[in-house]
This record gives C-alpha cells, structure tokens and sequence, in this order.
C-alpha cells in the first residue's frame, strides 16, 4: 500500500533496510490523528514487503523522538467537541493495535535510532523496538501518573528491564537519561547524535545480512515465550523453526560458507 498525504512520516527503503521517520519536529513529533493512520500505513507496508528485511524507526529533529499525544491538536478537537478523546476514537492505541508494528504482527526486526526524548506513546514505541540506538542526550519517560492518564501498554517492559528500573520509570513519571537505561541493558547502545543513524544503519545492516527467515523466527520464538511460559516456549520455538530448517536458505547457509562466499538468502 503505497503511502500517501503530507510528510508527517517518511518512508524509504534501500538494500532490504526500511527507514520509517516521524517527521513533525516543529511539534516536537507528537502525534496526530493522521499520524497514526500514516504509521498503521506504515507497518502493513514493511510487513508486506518480501524484499524489506529490517526497519530502523527514528524521527526528524534533535531535541525529540516522540513525546505522545499532539496536545494543542486534542486541545483544538475538545473545543469543538468537548467529548473528543483520542484513546475513545482509536482504542487500540491502548494495546498498540494502532500505528504500530503490534497491531500488524510484525515479525521483522527493528531498529530503534532515538533521537531526543521519548515520552509517552514515544516511549511506548521505543518498547516495541527490539534493539535501541540512543543520542546521548535522550531520555525516557511515562509522564502519565502526573497527569491522571493510564499506562496499560506498559506491561510489557517487565520483561525488557528489572523491575525496579520499571518502577522507576513508570510510578516516579520523570525523565530518565538513556546512559541509565543502556546501563540496565534496556539500551543497546549510546552515542552522539551525529553517530545515531550510521550506528542504527550499522546494526540493521547486521541484521539484513543474516538470514532473513532464522532471524525472525528468533525475534517471534523470544516473544511467544514472554507469552507462554519457558516449557511452552520450547515447544512453541520447535514449532517455529521447522520452517527455518525446511526453508531453501538453510541450504544455502552452509553451502555459502564451505564456498567461502556471501550467501544468497531468498527469506523461503
């Protein structure tokens, strides 16, 4: 599905690797109504895609990934219509069945490249992220206990960080430095700005060059386990992989390298 409308959010896609950019840094890319039915557009288009190996999720700007809700935006809404909430209009932004790679099952790889803070629904997608690249001077937060809003998407984070760091974030609703997240592995790596995309570039090209269906059969076996159990994991993984093991690029694997060559992976 071809995207289409103003460049609130840019798409591109070069050798396998997906570039999806939040671009409204004069409103610190907060989000809109449109904003989210251009990142519903977004994920389906990626998850589509045969030829898109790895997603690198960033936004414009260096002061901002994404700090939540477009508050003049609601405000303007709730003037004509004092009833208006977005959550009541799209209730799935509750559980990430809207605008994000959750509500279209996902099972590629991405790439989180934070470029400034991430607070609420941005922070909320820095969770779906499954490696993090963050500027230095990032930080982190779930604003919400200061304002009377709910966090039921958070839950998943108890299984991404220790639960006092989890805590933390979500019952004290201050910002949080991205050094203390990468100290408490919540981060992968941090750096300077001017070094955020080529290290996220530097890790999807990683990812893009392994084999496309082994990666993703990790990425899906590691989250089934976080919903089953470690037993029921197991056997959900052996489930998994068979079509890993079957597949034409785990012939090519060993072949490749006893060729002392690249392999050519065809992700069937």
């Amino acid at each position: 599905m071809p995207l289409e409308g103003p460049d609130v959010l840019l798409y591109e896609k070069k050798d396998h690797i997906v570039t999806i950019t939040i671009n409204r840094p004069e409103r610190m890319n907060a989000l809109t109504l449109e904003l989210y039915d251009r990142l519903d557009q977004a994920w389906e288009q990626f998850n589509e895609d045969d030829d898109a190996f790895v997603a690198i999720w960033t936004a414009a700007g260096d002061r901002s990934f994404c700090v939540g809700m477009d508050l003049k935006e609601q405000a303007e809404r709730v003037a004509k219509d004092p009833s208006f909430d977005i959550v009541k209009l799209k209730p799935g932004v509750l559980d990430g069945t809207v605008g994000t790679p959750y509500g279209h099952n996902v099972t590629k790889p991405i790439v989180g490249a934070i470029n400034g803070v991430a607070t609420a629904a941005g922070f909320q997608f820095t969770m779906m992220c499954d490696l993090r690249v963050a500027a230095d001077h990032a930080r982190f937060g779930v604003g919400e206990v200061k304002v009377g809003r709910g966090t039921p998407w958070a839950v998943p984070v108890l299984w991404q960080m220790p639960l006092p760091t989890a805590f933390e974030v979500l019952l004290m609703g201050d910002l949080v430095p991205a050094q203390r997240l990468y100290d408490v592995g919540w981060i992968n790596r941090v750096v300077p700005l001017e070094q955020l995309m080529p290290m996220a570039m530097q890790l999807a090209t990683v990812l893009a060059e392994n084999a496309p269906l082994s990666v993703r059969a990790a990425k899906e076996a590691l989250y089934k386990a976080m919903d089953v159990g470690r037993r029921a994991g197991l056997e959900a993984a052996k489930l998994i992989y068979e079509k890993v093991y079957a597949s034409e690029d785990a012939v090519e694997g060993p072949k490749a390298f006893a060729e002392k060559r690249k392999p050519v992976w065809k992700g069937r």
